[in-house]
């Protein structure tokens, strides 16, 4: 069962990498800048996958300028590794 702490995460991930335009990013930046910061840093490592994922999608739309492939930008999280991972943290306290 998803918890409602890896809903934020996936929609916080994918507002910022995906969705959110520079008016609604300076909008957060200029009210909400220590929830922001917070989030950022929270999840910084899944964030910068999904941006190097679009890079490496919009470099492959470039070189190909005349034939388009298209690739579905998914973030997958992995709830098991997630859930061993939170155990070992556990056990080693």
């Amino acid at each position: 069962m998803i918890t409602q702490k890896e809903i934020e995460k996936q929609n916080f991930i994918l507002w910022y990498s995906l969705y959110a335009t520079e008016k609604e990013l300076e909008m957060a930046r200029t009210h909400n800048r220590k929830i922001l910061d917070r989030l950022l840093q929270e999840y910084a490592e899944e964030v910068e996958k999904v941006n190097r994922t679009r890079y490496l999608y919009e470099r492959i739309i470039q070189s190909k300028s005349m034939k388009t492939q298209g690739f579905d930008v998914t973030l997958k999280i992995n709830y098991f590794s997630y859930q061993r991972k939170s155990r070992f943290l556990l056990k080693a306290n």
